[in-house]
């Protein structure tokens, strides 16, 4: 007779705690019955890795369920405390931290004015986040996960930067910097990628796997979206259009002129100083004149919109997306910028995809950085229930918190090619 060697009791154990707790995740709440009919356990098999789980913090009892037949069923759900995550998102004027739980309800947000003294925004960003833990009552050494967006393109290291002139010393050391201080994972991404990954689930790509997001802001970027997954690149420029030659004079005297120079914020700021506008010449003031009348104002506008439908004119034929996302601090002026964009992309081009406007507002990268770090934080969560029975403490029993939101989930092919070859 064949004899087959036994498997390893510990390892099953582990694979059925996990096919419990995904169960118990994917539905929000689940009884005992309730699991073993959706994964096949046996009733005694899902009770002993409920007692397990419920033992080493991942789960709770939520409540029970009642008029079924039978004893009355306890309801159990992931206790949120089981894991934190961090989004942080740098950008040309403000660092934001948000600190989520493992459900994704953001606990805590801060925000604080970037330093751009060199070598100090590695220190910013380290303090911000301690000082928001600590409103929920952790510490650093809570959180699971950190994802962090920058405003410039990471290399297949995970930590190099490059094309990042919107932060003090292009980046320099930061990712490195970073990596040093933070005592549990980190990733760095490009802040245009994660605010993609944020549309994901913002409704305008319900219908669509392949799509792009034009940002614009300080600058002009592109997060692609092919298959449902982020496209980088082989270096992680894929988006960097600012690059993007042009025959436009250069204001600056290049003899290399290139669409950044007659896009965004400075860009806007020098116009309207060549116009005559007094005040306030920031984009948002600019924009804000458009409406009210100014001649000069909707001159600046249309030809922001002429700029934004000669980029997506040079894109369409290379990446052919069904959905172009007008999103950024500037392309979310939906009523001055789409038509005008697309009526301007119908004189450049016979290929038109439908053009659309974000809905996420100003905090669509740290909607993102914040989500993703949370699908990471449950993802190594998964991976290890039947690891320590050292758990992330909770937030202090009454301590008060007034931030509470709810994040998007993010879904699987998205957030499985935003790992690339980080670390």
């Amino acid at each position: 007779m064949i004899q087959f060697p036994a498997g390893d009791q510990g390892l099953l154990r582990s694979i059925n705690e996990r096919a419990v707790l995904e169960q118990i995740d994917r539905g929000g709440s689940a009884t005992r019955a309730d699991i073993a009919s959706h994964t096949g356990l046996s009733k005694p098999t899902v009770g002993v890795a409920l007692a397990t789980l419920t033992r080493r913090g991942w789960i709770q009892e939520t409540g029970a369920v009642t008029g079924r037949k039978g004893p009355v069923a306890a309801l159990y759900s992931v206790r949120p405390e089981a894991a934190f995550a961090v989004g942080v998102d740098i950008g040309h004027d403000w660092i934001k931290v948000d600190v989520a739980d493992i459900t994704g309800l953001v606990r805590a947000h801060r925000r604080t004015a970037l330093d751009r003294k060199v070598g100090h925004v590695a220190e910013q960003v380290v303090g911000l986040i301690g000082e928001t833990a600590r409103d929920i009552g952790i510490s650093e050494h809570d959180i699971a996960e950190t994802v962090v967006a920058v405003p410039g393109s990471v290399a297949r290291d995970g930590r190099s930067l490059a094309y990042s002139d919107g932060i003090p010393d292009e980046g320099g050391t930061l990712g490195h910097t970073l990596a040093a201080a933070m005592p549990n994972s980190l990733t760095l991404e490009n802040d245009v990628n994660l605010a993609a990954l944020a549309e994901r689930s913002g409704g305008l790509t319900d219908d669509v796997d392949d799509f792009v997001l034009l940002a614009l802001g300080h600058g002009v970027g592109l997060g692609i979206v092919i298959g449902g997954a982020l496209h980088r690149g082989f270096g992680g420029a894929a988006g960097e259009v600012g690059y993007l030659p042009t025959t436009r004079p250069s204001p600056h005297g290049s003899a290399h002129p290139a669409l950044d120079e007659h896009i965004g914020s400075a860009y806007i700021h020098a116009r309207a100083v060549e116009a005559g506008l007094a005040g306030d010449l920031s984009p948002r003031a600019v924009f804000a004149a458009a409406r009210a009348g100014s001649a000069a104002a909707l001159q600046i506008v249309r030809d922001t919109a002429d700029s934004i439908a000669y980029t997506i004119a040079c894109l369409t034929p290379i990446l052919d997306p069904p959905l172009v996302i007008l999103g950024g601090a500037i392309g979310s002026n939906r009523d001055l910028l789409q038509d005008r964009v697309i009526a301007h992309l119908a004189e450049l081009t016979p290929l038109r995809p439908r053009i659309e406007t974000s809905l996420l507002g100003a905090d669509a990268v740290l909607i993102g950085a914040t989500a993703m770090a949370v699908e990471r934080a449950r993802a190594a969560a998964f991976d290890r229930p039947h690891g320590s029975d050292r758990l992330r403490r909770g937030p202090r029993e009454g301590h008060r918190v007034d931030n509470h939101r709810r994040l998007p989930t993010l879904t699987g092919t998205a957030t499985k090619s935003s790992e690339g070859e980080r670390p």
